[in-house]
Order: structure tokens, then C-alpha cells, then sequence
């Protein structure tokens, strides 16, 4: 049986990725509109408000939070990136290129956002009677074992081997005919899973699915799947199981509810601009940014400098240098060139290996799809004026304040120097903070890279201090002691040394800035 062995990654990542379950920020997290709140702190013309403190508190790294009033401690970590950002503003950093790209894309991002919002989360409905059945069919439970191959022709011919033979006796030849896969029969069993845990594709396949049967090959994630019922449980329910469960399922219900009217949504919009990529110029495109990635990524030079620098006449940098005004994208109305999509699209939107083409090209074939939405989606939003919703001014401002405070710290410490000298004097103070695995005494040699680091981090700090200290003559700082007694925060002991970040699902950014970590050394 010539059948290629392709099990390389557990069905409960791919759940994971699929089914989306854990700690994400969508479009409904700022369905209610910023309101007047309460200043906690006023820096210069900038004020941090009650709303602003507390979330950045509670999401903010746990190493910040110290001393007798974790509050107040964390509060002036926040009024220093005021200060750096208040100067950098008077340089006009907010105007640099880099933090006007940023905000570009941001721009667009929150754009999407909002359209989304008016178009989907605020439609979506659910019944009760919606969610009693829900908490009803999650009652019943499946165990499955499944096993995955690359093609449609390879899972057939398995799935035709395992319904003669059986899924143990097939498995078993497979693992013994690639001994270099160190996998075992269990490796492919799942624990007991609801409707809730499955993809629907998934769903409609096993449901009616006789136990010990095989079902027939299912696509997902670019790869073909084949499941086999290995028990199923039902649980008896009581009216007192379905009201405590009640509020779960409902949001469970609006989230999977929203997913699907945003697919619909996007495809209802997007079909009649009948937007096409064109082949020759993608992998122009495509070539170009996988050299890019082997070549320059780690040398921090971005893809349009790469480009415009490169002088081998082979290289694929090169020749896109040469075709950027090939046509890469047409639609209804208009049409953008390689260089016209190069503009709008950040290279580090992709987080892949270089070496797996395929993939890089499936990548970049995702992003030029968002990309164009997002251009759609964002004339649409001006058209409708809800480009001037104050949830998009509030981002905007809290985004540029944290890109401007950056560029403004780097400016300040970007001549700091340590040499070895410096970093041996460092270690020689701090000799007991550093530890080695079999306990004898450090020596600088073992540790000089750490010290080195850990020193220009105390200057870091030391060179800030003091050019905080000079803008506090500048900028006043007043901090209102009595509305930051009356904010309250979540935390406890137990949680102290677990930071949780939310991010949103559209983009992967977080939700909303918060202190950088580097404060508190």
C-alpha cells in the first residue's frame, strides 16, 4: 500500500486553531462608546483617566506592580511614557515615517473593526430557546481516534485500507513502515469532546456516524482527515444544569453566531469586486520576500530597503526591483501594482520559516486578501462617516502616545555604550545574583553576555531617570490621589506572577497599549 505518513501535529492544536478557544478580543469588546471618566493623572495637556489606568493595570505585566501601593507604582510607570511621549511629540516624532505607517495600519485596522460592529456583532441575536438546545446537544459526548493525510488520493486510499482491515491494523503498518516517526496508536486518540469542541465539517460527518465505523475524508487545514467513534457518552441534564449554563452558552452562541455572519458578510461584499491576483507578479512577489526573510530579516533591514539595496542581478529582490509596476492585484474599478500592495502591507505580518515555500506563499496569498478587504472595507466606512466614531479616536490616540514614547526612548539611550569593563565592574557588584547549574562560585567569563546586558539596562534606566526628571519641569504632573484610592483592580496573591494579554482576533495586536516591561529592571 503505497500510503505517505503525514500525522505531524496533535488534533487538539488543531482544534485550537480552528474552533478559536481561549482569551481573544474581537470586534464586540468596544461595542459601548468611551465615556467621561474620572482623571486618575494629568501629564502637560495629557490625562490618563480611570478606565485608561485600570485596564492597563490589570493587564500589565506583574513585576510592576510593587511596593506598599502597587497602584501608585504603576501609575507613575505610566505618567513616564507620557513625559517621553509629550517630548517626543515637541520633536515631531508622532510625523516619522515609522509611527505614521503604524498608525496607517491601525487606521484601516479599526476601520474594519467598526464596520464589522455596525454590520454584524450589533445584529446578532440569541434566543433562549437557542440556547437551551445548545446546553442540551453538549450533553452528548464522542471520543474519537482519527489519523491525516496530505491529498484526497492518499486519505481514500487509507480509508478504504482501515474499513477492510481496520483503523488499528492500518495505523500499526504505518507506524512500522516509518520507524522515524516516534508516534504511537494513542497518540491519535482525543479526550471526550462536544458539537462545541468540533468544527462543523467535522460535525456533520461524525454525527450520524455509527461507533467503530470510518468516516470519509475531511478537508481541513489544507489536509485530509478520517475519524473513527471510539465511544460516546450522554449526560443526564437537569433544569438547574441549563440555568447555571446559561450565560456561557450565550456567549458562546454570539461568538460562533459572528464568526459565521462575518464569513458571510465578507463574502456577500467582496464577490461582486471580482478581485483577481495575477500569477506572474505573486511570484515575483512571493520570491522576493523569501529571500528577503533568508537574507535581511535578521539584520533588521526591512523588505523595501533590501530591495532598493540589492545588486545581484539574480537575486529575486533584484528582479522585483525591476517588475514592481507589473499589475499583482485587479478588481472592479481599479487595480494595484506589486509596489502599490508593498506600500500597504507589512512584512512582518508573517511569521514563517522561509524555508517552507508553500506555506510562505499560502501566507502571503492570506494577506493580500486582507489587504484588499481591508481597502474596500475602509471606503466603505468613510462613505458611511463611522470613521468618525470616538472608540476609533480613542484608539488612535492611545496607539500613537506608545509609538511616539518609543521612538522618543529610543532617541535618548540609542548612543548608550557598555564595554567589558563596564559589564566586569557590574558583575563584581552583583556577584551573588548570578547563579550557575552546579553551584560553585560565577565567574565573569561564564556570565560576561548577561552582565553586559544587565548593565546597560541599569544605564537604560539611569539615562531615563534623569531625562524624566528634567520633563517634569516641563510637563506639570498632577496626580489625583483620591480617584486612584477608588479604583478598584482585579488581583490576588495567587495571581501575582501571571501576566494575561488580550489580544484582538482580526490582527493579533493587543487590545489596547500597556506599560512596557522593561521599566522595573
Amino acid at each position: 500500500m503505497n500510503v505517505r505518513f503525514y500525522n505531524q501535529f496533535s488534533f487538539a492544536i488543531l482544534l485550537a486553531v480552528l474552533v478559536s478557544i481561549g482569551i481573544f478580543c474581537n470586534v464586540s469588546c468596544s461595542k459601548r462608546a468611551e465615556t467621561d471618566q474620572p482623571i486618575v493623572a494629568s501629564v502637560g495637556d495629557k490625562s490618563i483617566t480611570a478606565k485608561d489606568f485600570r485596564y492597563n493595570y490589570e493587564f500589565g505585566f506583574p513585576h510592576l506592580k510593587q511596593g506598599d501601593d502597587p497602584k501608585r507604582t504603576y501609575l507613575e510607570f505610566m505618567i513616564n511614557e507620557e513625559l517621553l511621549a509629550l517630548a517626543g511629540y515637541q520633536q515631531g516624532l508622532d510625523r516619522s515615517e515609522s509611527v505614521k505607517k503604524l498608525e496607517s495600519e491601525l487606521t484601516e485596522e479599526l476601520y474594519v473593526e467598526e464596520l464589522f460592529k455596525k454590520e454584524v456583532s450589533d445584529k446578532i441575536e440569541v434566543s433562549t430557546e437557542e440556547i437551551r438546545d445548545a446546553i442540551t446537544k453538549a450533553s452528548v459526548k464522542w471520543k474519537l481516534r482519527y489519523w491525516v493525510e496530505p491529498t484526497l488520493d492518499y486519505a481514500n486510499s487509507v480509508c478504504q485500507a482501515m474499513r477492510k482491515d481496520g483503523y488499528a491494523a492500518v495505523v500499526d503498518r504505518i507506524l512500522k513502515s516509518n520507524p522515524e516517526v516516534k508516534m504511537k496508536q494513542e497518540d491519535f486518540n482525543t479526550d471526550y469532546l462536544t458539537w462545541l469542541d468540533v468544527p462543523p465539517e467535522v460535525l456533520d460527518k461524525i454525527k450520524d456516524l455509527p461507533a467503530g465505523e470510518i468516516s470519509d475524508p475531511v478537508e481541513m487545514n489544507d489536509a485530509f482527515f478520517l475519524f473513527q467513534i471510539v465511544d460516546i457518552r450522554r449526560e443526564p441534564l437537569s433544569e438547574y444544569d441549563i440555568q447555571t449554563q446559561t450565560d456561557k452558552y450565550r456567549k458562546i452562541l454570539s461568538s460562533r453566531k459572528e464568526n459565521e455572519k462575518t464569513k458571510q458578510f465578507v463574502s456577500q461584499y467582496m464577490t461582486p469586486k471580482d478581485v483577481v491576483t495575477k500569477g506572474y507578479a505573486f511570484r515575483i512577489l512571493a520570491n522576493a520576500l523569501v529571500e528577503w526573510n533568508k537574507k535581511y530579516k535578521k539584520l533588521d533591514k526591512s523588505f523595501v530597503d533590501g530591495v532598493q539595496s540589492e545588486e545581484n542581478e539574480n537575486s529575486p529582490l533584484y528582479i522585483l526591483n525591476k517588475e514592481k509596476n507589473n499589475i499583482l492585484i485587479t478588481f472592479n474599478g481599479g487595480k494595484w501594482t506589486i509596489e502599490d500592495f508593498i506600500k500597504r502591507f507589512n512584512e512582518n505580518s508573517i511569521q514563517l520559516d522561509s524555508t517552507d515555500v508553500a506555506s510562505y506563499h499560502r501566507a502571503l496569498n492570506q494577506q493580500i486578501a486582507l489587504k484588499i478587504r481591508n481597502y474596500f472595507f475602509s471606503q466603505e466606512v468613510k462613505t458611511r462617516g463611522l470613521d468618525k466614531a470616538p472608540t476609533i479616536r480613542k484608539q488612535l490616540e492611545l496607539w500613537r502616545d506608545k509609538w511616539v514614547y518609543e521612538q522618543m526612548r529610543k532617541q535618548y539611550t540609542k548612543n548608550l555604550v557598555i564595554d567589558d569593563d563596564d559589564a566586569r565592574q557590574y558583575f563584581n557588584r552583583h556577584k551573588d545574583d548570578f547563579k550557575n547549574q552546579g553551584g560553585e562560585k560565577p565567574t565573569f567569563s561564564e556570565f560576561a553576555m548577561d552582565a553586559k546586558n544587565d548593565t546597560l539596562l541599569k544605564s537604560l534606566q539611569f539615562t531615563l531617570a534623569q531625562k524624566i526628571d528634567s520633563l517634569r519641569k516641563i510637563y506639570p504632573v498632577v496626580i489625583n490621589e483620591a480617584v486612584l484610592d477608588t479604583i478598584h483592580v482585579l488581583e490576588s496573591q495567587k495571581s501575582k506572577g501571571i501576566n494575561m494579554q488580550v489580544y484582538k482576533r482580526s490582527s493579533n495586536r493587543l487590545s489596547r497599549p500597556i506599560v512596557d516591561p522593561t521599566w522595573d529592571f
